[in-house]
């Protein structure tokens, strides 16, 4: 009975290195799709964040429109107050307390779409040199009109602005203006209108005590140019600070606006 052996033969240099550049291909094919799979989730992610970015330019600029309007209404007092001092001899406190503005009306940027997008560097998926440069450009211009109306022009109506009026601002008006205060929280707390809310007990008592507070006399020419002196430069630094702001807000306005269009106008 024949027993047959088979024989070994050792493998060929070229087969270990077909072998060797087979088994290379393959886990380079595998890293190559896993990263064609990470950059394509990515860039899906961000198209997804794109869009809520343009959400968050349209409500933004839905909000700079409503500062803006109320700005300007502020502004168009506070000139008003100008020319009653400027034109005025002998200055009526209550006339002129009753007409400075004392409200501030803070912007405050929706950024949380282009805050997630820095955290999880989804910019750097952006290769539209042009569209990045414009979110960057809008997110710069939102943070400036920001500051300038959530940081500089309330630090200085809560600071110098409050300071002056809270000094000469007659006994009359700040009980006025007290009683308004009370009167506007109670209306939004229980919805109601101020007729009703006039009808509270309370507020009945609070109005006749208000009433009975002395108005303040025209004031005397040495006091009224004392005031002059003190009101006028406030008063046009805080107009100032308006006019600014509402600059501000325009641009970052023009820079979403700009961002929009472009968007609408490219395939993501």
């Amino acid at each position: 009975m024949e027993v047959h052996h088979h024989s070994h033969h050792p493998k060929k240099w070229k087969e270990y290195i077909t072998e060797f550049f087979m088994l290379f291909l393959a886990v380079s094919l595998g890293f190559l799709a896993e990263n064609l799979r990470e950059v394509y989730v990515e860039k899906e992610r961000s198209y997804e964040l794109i869009l809520q970015l343009k959400a968050d330019i349209h409500s933004n600029i839905k909000l700079i429109d409503s500062v803006v309007e109320r700005d300007r209404v502020l502004i168009k007092e506070f000139d008003t107050a100008m020319v009653y001092l400027a034109n005025t001899t002998l200055i009526d406190g209550d006339s002129l307390f009753d007409n400075i503005p004392q409200n501030v009306f803070r912007f405050l940027s929706k950024n949380d779409t282009y805050d997630q997008m820095k955290s999880s560097a989804s910019l750097r998926y952006i290769k539209d040199s042009v569209l990045l440069n414009k979110i960057l450009t809008y997110a710069s211009d939102c943070a400036a009109a920001e500051a300038r109306s959530s940081s500089m022009e309330v630090e200085f109506v809560t600071g110098e602005f409050a300071n002056v009026l809270n000094i000469w601002q007659p006994n009359s008006v700040a009980s006025k203006r007290m009683f308004d205060e009370r009167s506007g929280r109670a209306v939004v707390v229980n919805r109601e209108s101020t007729s009703k809310l006039l009808i509270d007990p309370e507020n009945i008592h609070f109005l006749s005590v208000l009433n009975n507070v002395p108005k303040d006399k025209i004031y005397s020419l040495d006091k009224s140019n004392k005031i002059r002196d003190v009101f006028m430069p406030v008063i046009q630094r805080r107009a100032g600070y308006l006019a600014n702001t509402v600059r501000f807000m325009g641009v970052a306005k023009q820079s979403g606006l700009s961002l929009i269009e472009y968007l609408d106008n490219q395939k993501h």
